[in-house]
């Protein structure tokens, strides 16, 4: 039985959690954003499902950060479905469940016609909107982290590196301080925190 799911937009270099079932949900999208890597973003990045229907040797191989997490939170397996449609991807739709085991033929079959659902929901409620413009809902979910992007250009400029490598910095920072990459982003952007430069000398630019 799922346990919770999670509904994240994704594309244009822009990502939000659309809808998450409980905290412990967001958290887990959270972490995938955060470090980059997660059955969510193997389904978005190859336009597959992805399951994993035990969090054990294999997933932690993949994912370790993510696997630690959710085992902690309860969490004993998941499984990502793409939102997709003539090959253009908008984001994910995860489920979690506190069992390990697999869905059945049935169970994965009702995941696909779900995210066929919601793919056409969000592509419609982006119809809806002005040209060049998020609708209202996706706006809201994509805002925090534009502030990520944001914060990723503050930091290539004061370090003088790539904007992915400063995205990489931020990532990793609040890995460390287990923190939202989100509040790490905002105290960057309102320069009550400036990362330090841990290159050694004639290193980098």
């Amino acid at each position: 039985m799922v346990s919770g799911a999670g509904i994240t937009v994704m594309g244009g270099g822009q990502t939000g959690q659309l809808c998450v079932s409980s905290q412990r949900m967001a958290a887990l999208e959270d972490l995938q954003f955060t470090m980059g890597v997660g059955p969510c973003q193997d389904a978005f990045s190859t336009g597959q499902p992805v399951h994993a229907a035990s969090l054990g040797v294999a997933a932690v191989s993949r994912w370790p950060a993510f696997v630690a997490m959710a085992r902690d939170t309860g969490i004993g397996s998941v499984f990502a479905y793409p939102l997709a449609v003539n090959g253009a991807k908008i984001g994910v739709m995860t489920l979690y469940q506190d069992l390990e085991g697999g869905l059945t033929a049935s169970q994965h079959d009702d995941s696909i016609a779900m995210a066929e659902v919601l793919t056409e929901t969000v592509l419609s409620l982006q119809d809806a909107a002005p040209e060049g413009i998020l609708a209202e809902g996706l706006e809201e979910a994509v805002a925090y982290r534009a502030q990520v992007h944001q914060a990723s250009g503050m930091v290539s400029i004061q370090l003088r590196i790539p904007v992915a490598e400063a995205l990489m910095r931020i990532r990793a920072y609040a890995f460390a301080h287990e923190e939202p990459i989100g509040v790490v982003a905002a105290d960057i952007v309102a320069r009550r925190l400036r990362l330090a430069d841990d290159r050694q000398p004639g290193e980098g630019v």
